[in-house]
């Protein structure tokens, strides 16, 4: 099956409505058609017994970023499973499926698309995680997140081969292979005094969803530091959903700050809103294509930046496409 809405696609993307003048939650602003809301998403997930599988509500339930602006992602994770159990599957869940049995990653590849510099440690106490979308679909972010953290001192080792954390299934609604996957990690991660991650989801559901696991699991934000010589550029930051609406809110000022004792001046006038990467490009790609050219307008100035895998991932593919004049750098670079 399908779950991705018919959803029109004919706006001005450039001289869309402000963000002030928009709904918080991305979703339901592009496609309110099929969109379920949050206190009813949150009622059906208790009272399961109401919750009933259909064509229409498999396009409603799939039909979210989970970006978590309601607070009710895990009531929808809750109502895909149930979905999932009841044979509404989507194809490109299928076509995932089988990928993780072949390669433990969503991607039908388990390969690191970059070379491992030599500089990094074959032992270390401290693990850095990077996710499987950063060493596929974005390599060069990576290899600049690894070269910094290495210019820093930072004692570091990466596995010769990741095994996803799961938050595609999570997404999808499919359980019993999350728990393989879950389990795996634990093992791996239980060798380690400290885990480093480079991806938000990942570190999100490290710290929220896995049980057993030992070792403190820090993000990579942690290990930022301000440039000695200065920047004059003014510049544009998309902010993360997993840490804004999870739990982890206090890292924005963090970073904003030490992008400010850097010299960079930060723009106030593009709020936060999702980029449309909350779950990945997966199951709603037409949806997440119109939020992410609507958002991607929204920056000024000179540079754009994030310091999330899935943010950068996105804003790569839809800055090229509307032109947009700030120019993306990655965090690692900015601070080098």
């Amino acid at each position: 099956m399908d779950p991705q809405p018919e959803i029109k696609m004919d706006i001005d993307y450039k001289n869309y409505k402000s963000i002030e003048n928009r709904n918080q939650c991305p979703t339901k602003e592009v496609d309110k058609e099929h969109f379920i809301e949050p206190d009813l998403a949150c009622f059906l997930s208790i009272f399961q017994q109401l919750f009933k599988p259909t064509p229409r509500t498999f396009l409603e339930m799939f039909n979210c970023v989970h970006c978590n602006a309601c607070k009710t992602s895990n009531s929808r994770y809750y109502l895909k499973r149930t979905l999932h159990n009841s044979d509404f599957k989507s194809r490109a869940t299928e076509v995932m499926l089988e990928s993780y049995r072949k390669y433990d990653t969503p991607f039908n590849q388990a390969k690191y698309r970059f070379k491992v510099p030599e500089e990094v440690p074959k032992d270390s106490d401290t693990l850095l995680f990077m996710g499987c979308l950063s060493t596929i679909k974005i390599p060069a972010y990576t290899l600049n997140a690894i070269k910094y953290l290495l210019s820093k001192g930072v004692d570091f080792t990466v596995l010769d081969q990741e095994i996803c954390c799961g938050i595609p299934l999570v997404d999808s609604g499919e359980q019993e292979m999350l728990e393989s996957l879950m389990e795996k990690n634990r093992t791996l991660f239980n060798n380690y005094k400290k885990i480093i991650c480079l991806c938000p989801a990942c570190f999100e559901l490290f710290n929220h969803f896995y049980t057993g696991i030992k070792p403190p699991v820090a993000y990579i934000t942690d290990y930022l530091q301000p440039l000695s010589k200065k920047r004059t550029e003014t510049l544009s930051i998309q902010h993360l959903c997993q840490l804004m609406y999870r739990g982890f809110k206090h890292v924005i000022p963090q970073v904003e700050q030490v992008l400010r004792d850097s010299g960079y001046q930060i723009m106030d006038n593009e709020k936060h809103w999702c980029c449309g990467g909350g779950m990945g490009i997966m199951h709603i790609e037409k949806t997440i294509e119109k939020i992410a050219r609507i958002r991607v307008n929204d920056f000024h100035g000179e540079l754009l930046t994030t310091y999330c895998s899935s943010c950068y991932h996105v804003l790569k593919l839809f800055t090229q496409k509307e032109k947009i004049s700030p120019k993306l750098v990655d965090i690692f670079t900015l601070l080098t």
